[in-house]
């Protein structure tokens, strides 16, 4: 079996186990903070394929939004928040 396979495979199921217990509890939306280094490139993309799209707020480190030029440390605490609306949605994966 393909690493990557796996390893995406566990993500996905990951994901779901999420959706579906925001979806319980009776969310309507649900986010994540995502690293911007290409490092974080695999879960970037599998955040896009299953319907994550950024939130809108621009860049944060940590928790606050980087403003412009503002000097901040480039590290995995720099991300992009996205969010999934969970309205209607029947679970993504199988």
């Amino acid at each position: 079996m393909c690493y990557q396979i796996f390893v995406e495979g566990i993500g996905k199921r990951l994901m779901n186990a999420c959706e579906k217990a925001a979806q319980d509890r009776n969310y309507t939306k649900i986010g994540l903070g995502v690293g911007l280094f290409s490092d974080y490139g695999s879960a970037q993309r599998l955040y896009a394929r299953v319907g994550y799209i950024p939130d809108g707020g621009g860049i944060h480190y940590d928790v606050n939004v980087v403003g412009y030029t503002q000097k901040v440390v480039a590290d995995d605490n720099l991300v992009l928040y996205q969010y999934k609306s969970l309205v209607g949605q029947e679970s993504t994966y199988e």
